[in-house]
């Protein structure tokens, strides 16, 4: 239970300091655009600290869990509404209603948009971190060798079974991991590499073949047939298997090529050779990997913008699965708020345990996560949250007219309950993963 508290706590630092950056984003539009801050507060609640600046006073709350951005103008609206106004004539200078609804809609536009740039600033700074890395040889077969394991009929003329990727150009292979990699970022381009085959240096080109899921290369990873991890007391770390269901085997392919759902396997231990079975298909063990410590290889900001617009169009699927009621595909990605504080708490400790790095890395890109999934639910078209805002500012532009205090607040009222049913759905996941999973 202690474990749990402290795990939560950790995620609801992170979901907090990430709210706060977000509510930053419209405290910096806001003093740029010439309206008045009268409160920045990290963190919810009673007051702890203030500092009085020019205009605003910061303020450090007691629950740092989020944070706020009050602008001035709720003077404005109050006097608007008891004199039954039709305008927000009569403003204060600095006032949130005494400006346009341009640049209304730029301060609401800044919270979603700094939360999006956090996140690519995050993961770009999670990938200067080196960290271990699964590491295998750069040893490949072309697909076709294996064709009851592939559905492709794509065939790579200039691998052999058993070549090993050494280079393209100036860039040196470390491993299959950083081969794949390579060719994932030239995709659908002819890629000259040098192999090493029968212990000869020698070059060939890949050339790209186009299917309906993009370009392949068809070629695959060979792993030699040696076991890393085992759940199984018949399988030690070190086993090589040399047979599989009568055949010859010598790769990790060959051990999958036997194509049943049970079969014998030979193995061989400390000189000996054994024979043990493999039940319903399931291998109760893994191949042997090395590891590597390394960064990213791609430029970490380029590579973090690219994953922060990846992980945005994937957050708006889920979005538009939940505004649709199509609840079963939402409810894939979506986690209730303190299950994914408690998540985000949990693999950051177990990341920290390996190591202080991978601890950070876990953190920052968990942490751009929750930045990416805030500024995708800010953008709902509902009046409290910032979509909702935006969209009354176009309205605003397009009639040429501001919307009466009045109408405002009706507005506002309705968001807040639509805002209450959102809270009560995501908590109510909480409770299925808690009380009924």
């Amino acid at each position: 239970m202690l474990t749990t508290v402290l795990y939560l706590v950790i995620g609801l630092l992170a979901i907090g300091a990430v709210i706060f950056l977000h509510e930053a984003g419209h405290f910096i539009a806001a003093k740029a655009l010439g309206v008045d801050v009268e409160v920045l507060s990290y963190g919810m609640g009673p007051r702890l600290f203030s500092y009085y600046g020019r205009n605003t006073e910061y303020r450090i709350s007691a629950f740092p869990f989020g944070g706020y951005c009050r602008m001035k103008g709720s003077l404005d609206l109050m006097k608007a509404l008891k004199d039954d106004a039709s305008s927000m004539d009569r403003t204060e200078e600095g006032s949130y209603f005494s400006t346009t609804p341009s640049r209304r809609f730029l301060i609401y536009l800044a919270g979603p948009l700094s939360n999006f740039i956090l996140a690519a600033l995050l993961i770009a700074l999670s990938a200067a971190i080196p960290v271990n890395r699964l590491s295998d040889p750069a040893l490949v077969a072309p697909v076709s060798d294996y064709p009851c394991l592939f559905s492709t009929s794509i065939v790579q003329e200039g691998i052999r079974k058993g070549d090993i990727l050494l280079s393209s150009g100036e860039h040196i292979f470390q491993d299959w991991q950083d081969a794949e990699a390579f060719i994932g970022r030239h995709s659908g381009e002819e890629i000259p590499v040098r192999i090493l085959r029968d212990g000869k240096e020698m070059d060939t080109v890949l050339i790209p073949h186009e299917t309906e899921d993009g370009w392949a290369y068809g070629i695959t990873n060979l792993r030699k047939a040696v076991i890393g991890r085992s759940l199984s007391p018949s399988f030690l770390p070190g086993d090589r298997i040399i047979e599989a269901d009568g055949k010859e085997a010598e790769y990790d392919l060959d051990v999958y090529s036997a194509g049943k759902d049970s079969f014998a396997v030979t193995i061989e231990r400390d000189g000996r050779q054994l024979v043990r079975y493999i039940e319903d298909g399931t291998l109760p063990f893994a191949w042997h990997s090395g590891m590597r410590k390394s960064a990213e290889d791609a430029a970490p900001l380029g590579y973090g913008f690219s994953r922060a617009c990846a992980m945005y169009v994937s957050a708006l699927r889920a979005l538009g699965a939940f505004v649709t009621f199509h609840l079963e595909d939402a409810l894939t990605v979506l986690t209730g708020p303190v299950k994914a504080a408690e998540s985000i708490g949990g693999i950051t400790a177990l990341a920290f345990e390996e190591s202080a790095g991978s601890g950070i890395r876990s953190l920052l890109l968990l942490a751009s996560m929750v930045s990416v999934s805030i500024a995708v639910g800010n953008m709902l078209p509902i009046p409290t949250f910032d979509g909702g805002q935006m969209l009354i500012n176009i309205a605003e532009m397009v009639k040429r007219k501001e919307l009466s205090p009045r109408s405002y607040i009706i507005l506002q009222i309705a968001g807040m309950i639509l805002a209450l049913v959102i809270m009560i759905m995501m908590y109510s996941l909480d409770i299925k993963a808690y009380f009924f999973s």
